[in-house]
């Protein structure tokens, strides 16, 4: 049975796929005949638990120690039903185990930039091999908080500042995920867009912004993906911790979308057991041995006293037997032990990266560059002779296939104890970029310049370093500049955008680029970057935190062998007084309030006719290609058809991500809203029709009295290769 749903639902993903961005009614999971089957099984196996047996699902015990694979939590089965136990492990950039090896892809945020569904739905499922490898039967990598600032912490982990990529991205992995019978947790739920304050943090937002942006990506998710759990968040939502807000678990997340699967807290965000449990809380993930909220003692008296029933109980349980039937988990439970390849799995995270690679700046045509005629190339900077930058904290990978840098440098940020795994955010791949450029260039001289100190990987470039990297450039025909931001949860918000550990990495560009006119920077980042030399060197490539697969990646981007095709998920601004959420001062608010409302990303620089350094949904390539043709047609049920030709009119192969955006009649909605992407690959002067559905729901609004979507006619379309680079525009 569980084959069948799962068929069912890649079926609905494929569907979205060639339609844009339809939305499924959540009620089709629950009349399908499908559903129905897994609910009465779970139905079955809940009446023959006894009470005891309800109550251990009711915690995933935590440290790793108790859980089996080194995983972050552990709820035992039944043997007697047949009911598996369920370790799981965070999963954000790859299995977070803490005794196995793991692969390290690239972050969740350059999967977004890739602005690819199938990539999105293959990354999901090769993480999920590892997890089934190593043991693990839930993994909590799915995080479809935006960003509201760019500065965020956590924003590797997740997928831009737009709801609608992110939503179709996340759906897109989640599927993936559980095409492996892995239970999928999608997190955190909901208004979790800082680390500030986190832990107690009162985020402030009204419902119609709340429903329009912060919720939505969720939303897609939930219909489209399915996902077997929703992790909600630390922080306080409107007054009332996330994992007790009743209007966030029960009226919106169980009754509106219909979810059937569980409610799983993160750890430490648990706070009460009547108050939890009847707005919706259906699993604590908690401290072994430890205080918790939903433990045995304190649950039997809260049923004993009538504060909770008996049928919400069985309700908790049925969920979680309900998400192990329909992803298949319970009929194919993982075993420890498993064979990991992980050549293949290197091999996809150094195609993955490949094609979220964005080309943000190409002057005179640097790039790409011919092996054939550079005789010598220098390379400086962050560690490129050693490593690539990772994100740091859960979303990291405790044992990446090659080692990591285990120094601090005297790291300010950061609460995590000593210099290990969560705080250290360098990954060594079996290639790095220097390695992987001299590969691409057998015949010329590469030599590195820069901070060659592992034990200190934050400190300062010298000024005589900085002295040996311009000298190393002027005397080389190509200077290629590897800069890096690292973040990561527990190391706290930026409180910049600006470039920072080491704080002079633009001294070094600026250094390197006075000294040779070919200088090509190649950044490595979670966030969005200042560029204070930006009009000062010849290209740009954004690599974000690219995995273990990221030197050759690189290096292929450099030398042509891959044209690049990645978007930019996120807005880069001019200054950081530009973005949203800057202020008077920059300082982020400890409680926070959305008083920008719908205005986030390229909807604030729109709205506020503020130009950025590089929009939302920008990205170069190697060749071009012209738009023409628009169509848009309107059938009876309000569902909008936009078609329109796509060619490539320049000298290679490449992709392209050819975008619509919608211009809402009402006065209250930012100038444009996307509404649907498609990505086309095409040879040199092939052209394709690109035609996409625009479902009533993405031409409506929130209405706050009628409590639903409220469908607003007459938008203006817009079609483009970019959020600022508009081709065609109709009615």
């Amino acid at each position: 049975m569980y084959v069948r749903q799962t068929l069912v639902f890649f079926s609905l993903a494929l569907t979205s796929l060639a339609a844009g961005s339809f939305h499924c009614s959540a009620q089709t999971a629950v009349q399908s005949s499908e559903a129905q089957a897994m609910l009465q099984r779970a139905d079955t196996l809940l009446k023959q638990m006894t009470l005891d047996e309800k109550l251990q699902f009711l915690i995933s015990k935590y440290p790793f120690i108790a859980s089996p694979g080194g995983g972050a939590g552990f709820v035992a089965g039944i043997p007697r039903l047949h009911i598996p136990d369920i370790s799981n492990s965070d999963s954000a950039t790859g299995s977070g185990s803490k005794t196995q090896a793991s692969t390290t892809f690239p972050s969740t945020l350059a999967i977004a930039a890739s602005w690819d569904r199938q990539l999105s739905f293959d990354y999901g499922a090769q993480i999920a091999t590892q997890l089934r490898a190593q043991g693990f039967g839930m993994g909590l990598g799915g995080g479809g908080n935006l960003t509201r600032d760019p500065r965020g912490g956590r924003g590797f982990e997740y997928l831009g500042e737009d709801p609608e990529l992110a939503g179709e991205m996340l759906a897109q992995r989640t599927l993936g995920t559980q095409s492996k019978h892995i239970l999928a947790s999608i997190k955190h739920f909901d208004g979790n867009e800082q680390e500030t304050n986190r832990m107690g943090g009162n985020t402030t937002v009204d419902e119609r912004t709340f429903r329009e942006l912060y919720l939505l990506p969720f939303e897609i998710a939930v219909e489209k993906g399915h996902p077997g759990s929703v992790m909600c968040s630390y922080n306080r939502l409107n007054g009332d911790y996330a994992c007790e807000n009743n209007h966030l678990l029960n009226d919106v997340l169980k009754h509106d979308w219909n979810f059937l699967g569980i409610v799983q807290s993160d750890w430490g965000a648990t706070h009460s057991t009547v108050k939890a449990i009847n707005a919706g809380l259906d699993e604590e993930e908690g401290s072994e041995p430890g205080p918790t909220w939903l433990n045995r003692i304190d649950v039997l008296y809260a049923l004993a006293n009538h504060d909770i029933t008996e049928a919400r109980l069985d309700d908790m349980v049925r969920r979680h037997l309900y998400a192990m039937i329909s992803t298949g988990l319970i009929d194919d439970a993982p075993k420890e032990g498993g064979k990991i390849d992980f050549v293949a799995a290197a091999a996809f995270a150094q195609h993955a990266e490949e094609q979220s690679i964005v080309l943000l700046r190409n002057e005179g045509g640097q790039l790409p560059l011919v092996a054939a005629k550079v005789k010598s190339i220098a390379v400086v900077g962050a560690h490129a002779d050693v490593a690539v930058g990772t994100g740091g904290g859960s979303g990291d990978v405790l044992k990446p296939v090659t080692g990591y840098i285990a120094g601090c440098g005297g790291l300010a940020f950061g609460t995590h104890a000593g210099c290990d795994w969560w705080k250290s955010p360098w990954v060594k791949p079996d290639v790095p970029i220097v390695k992987a450029i001299q590969e691409m260039a057998p015949g010329a001289q590469v030599n590195f310049a820069g901070n060659r100190d592992e034990l200190e990987p934050f400190r300062a470039y010298s000024n005589q370093e900085i002295a040996e990297a311009a000298a190393l450039a002027a005397r080389s025909d190509v200077a290629i500049v590897v800069v890096d931001q690292p973040a990561g949860e527990d190391f706290g918000d930026l409180t910049s955008l600006s470039l920072a550990n080491p704080s002079n990495q633009n001294a070094l560009v600026e250094a390197v680029a006075a000294a040779n006119p070919h200088t090509i920077v190649v950044v490595e980042s979670g966030n969005p970057v200042l560029m204070p030399w930006k009009n000062k060197v010849a290209a740009i490539l954004e690599a974000w935190y690219p995995g273990e697969g990221g030197g050759r990646a690189i290096a292929n981007v450099l030398f042509g062998k891959v044209n690049p095709s990645g978007k930019l998920p996120v807005t880069f601004p001019e200054h950081n007084e530009d973005i949203p959420t800057w202020g008077r001062d920059g300082i982020m608010a400890k409680d926070p309030v959305y008083t920008e409302k719908l205005n986030i990303g390229y909807r604030w620089y729109d709205a506020k006719s503020i130009k950025p350094m590089f929009e939302f949904g920008f990205g170069l390539s190697y060749t071009h290609f012209a738009y023409s043709d628009l169509s848009v047609k309107t059938a009876a049920d309000n569902t909008m058809t936009v078609a329109f030709t796509v060619k490539n009119d320049g000298p290679v192969a490449g992709a392209e991500v050819p975008q619509v955006y919608l211009s809402i009649r009402d006065q209250d909605e930012p100038p444009m809203r996307l509404v649907g992407w498609s990505k086309v690959d095409l040879k040199p002067n092939q052209s394709r029709q690109v035609t996409l559905s625009v479902s009533p729901r993405q031409q409506s609004i929130w209405s706050v009295d009628a409590n639903g979507w409220k469908f607003i006619a007459g938008s203006r379309v817009y079609v483009g290769a970019s959020s600022r680079d508009i081709r065609l525009h109709g009615e």
